[in-house]
């Protein structure tokens, strides 16, 4: 079949019947890259036979980059034993033993695990396992979420009614009743900037506040990411989590921590929470636990929790996914860890880190639209404003316009850019893989500077006319 007709009927086709997520349109699936039919290593191949680096590593869960070899014969050899979960949801082999591997990195008593198919399921788990847990202690009033601004926790009514995205809870109001929000700390736009370096203290204040005006009687659970990703990669202050840890033992409130994204090595331990001292009395889970090759989860429980659930009856927790913790999926997270652990891969984080941060900040020096440059491991985010004194930020249209050109531009140039427009601010936000080559973050660091300048026209000279952009006839192809 010739190849240009195939890649212009799958164009058609897409158009026609697939109905994109996260806000895709048909209009979509015009841009180069919408349809990929190979990925290997940091790279995607799209129908068109351009290769690109996703610098995000598929929504930071790519954590050995695609298609790696040690997981995928993993995959393959659980395939030809069993794939799917049988009737009854019996135990498989892997399930056991990705069980008994994570309570054996995770630290305190933190042991038994749920499996579920994705961040969204492993936080709605979470809730409920605290909703439920408080029952069987006879303070059946516990049942409040305290969520922070700025956090993203998935996109069922629930998550969402947890998480502080506007623009991702607004069109499904009136969200489930039961939750309420506190500020996440923000270092380049401090709240409390009188206070620095002191504001953790400030910051952690805000929940004991939230508890005492809603009656610590009815909390059940605080829920949040440590580093923030999709918000703009925020870190926490020195200090701040080992508040939070105290003020929820204060008033028996369970800490779950939210580490789809920084769970399993993205910031250089296996654990975020790790570095910082603490112990959750819950962790969720999920991305790069298969390095994204299969959809999987993990809620990941103290073992006194979760034995108060144990004995028949009404302790049971009746909660499960029919596709939840997949044979084959926990192969593939065996795999992962497996192949981190035996390689020595965590201690690769810091310094690879540190040289990519060094090269973004070359970058700010130079791009008068570069404000702050921030990191956590092999998080990265590169804030733009109008204006670095005052750290303005343009209105909503110029912003999603600046974004376009961003994207197109990086596209230009070979790589995949994600600049994020939520929250009133415009942050481009990096996660390439952990096994990722210098020669690859050069690469990217290099596209990114040339968007910049592509974005420093666009806001100059408002926002691109209608349609334009990048076709595939302007990009250089490559075989596959």
């Amino acid at each position: 079949m010739n190849e240009k007709l195939d890649a212009q009927k799958l164009t058609e086709s897409a158009k026609q019947f697939l109905w994109g997520t996260f806000g895709k349109d048909p209009s979509y699936f015009d841009t180069p890259g919408s349809i990929v039919v190979s990925a290997q290593g940091p790279y995607v191949t799209d129908i068109h036979g351009v290769r690109y680096i996703d610098s995000q590593g598929s929504a930071g869960s790519a954590i050995l980059g695609f298609n790696h070899p040690h997981v995928l014969e993993a995959m393959v050899r659980q395939l030809s034993a069993v794939a799917q979960n049988p009737s009854g949801w019996p135990a498989s082999v892997p399930q056991v033993q990705l069980a008994e591997k994570i309570a054996s990195l995770s630290p305190g008593s933190l042991k038994y695990t749920i499996f579920a198919c994705n961040g969204t399921d492993a936080n709605e788990t979470a809730i409920k396992i605290a909703r439920k847990y408080y029952k069987l202690q006879g303070k059946s009033g516990k049942y409040k979420v305290i969520g922070r601004y700025r956090n993203y926790h998935g996109m069922s009514l629930a998550t969402l009614a947890a998480g502080g995205v506007v623009q991702r809870r607004k069109d499904y109001e009136p969200l489930p009743p039961g939750f309420t929000h506190i500020a996440t700390p923000y270092c380049y736009r401090c709240r409390y900037p009188a206070d620095h370096p002191q504001c953790a203290g400030r910051y952690a204040d805000e929940l004991r506040q939230a508890i005492e005006f809603e009656d610590p009687s009815s909390i059940a659970c605080y829920l949040g990411e440590q580093t923030v990703f999709g918000g703009g990669v925020l870190p926490p202050p020195p200090d701040y989590m080992r508040r939070i840890r105290e003020i929820c033992d204060e008033h028996d409130i369970l800490l779950i921590a939210d580490e789809v994204v920084t769970g399993f090595g993205r910031t250089g331990a296996w654990f975020e929470s790790a570095k910082y001292g603490i112990v959750p009395d819950i962790i969720t889970l999920a991305k790069a636990i298969t390095s994204g090759h299969a959809p999987l989860s993990a809620t990941h429980v103290k073992e006194e929790i979760a034995r108060a659930f144990f004995g028949g009856g009404d302790r049971l927790f009746q909660h499960g996914f029919t596709f939840g913790g997949m044979p084959v999926a926990c192969a593939a997270g065996l795999a992962t860890l497996e192949f981190i652990e035996e390689t020595g891969l965590l201690a690769t984080v810091p310094e690879k880190s540190a040289r990519f941060v060094r090269e973004l900040e070359r970058i700010q020096e130079r791009s008068p639209l570069v404000g702050d440059v921030r990191s956590h491991g092999m998080l990265f985010g590169v804030e733009l404003v109008r204006d670095k004194e005052t750290k303005e930020v343009w209105p909503l249209p110029e912003r999603e316009g600046i974004a376009k050109a961003i994207v197109a531009e990086g596209k230009r140039h070979g790589v995949l850019l994600a600049p994020y427009t939520l929250h009133g601010t415009l942050i481009v936000v990096l996660a390439p893989p952990l096994t990722i080559e210098d020669t690859e973050l050069e690469a990217i660091a290099s596209a990114l500077e040339a968007a910049l300048r592509e974005a420093e026209k666009t806001a100059a000279s408002g926002l691109p006319k209608k349609g334009a952009g990048v076709s595939p006839g302007d990009l250089p192809r490559q075989r596959r």
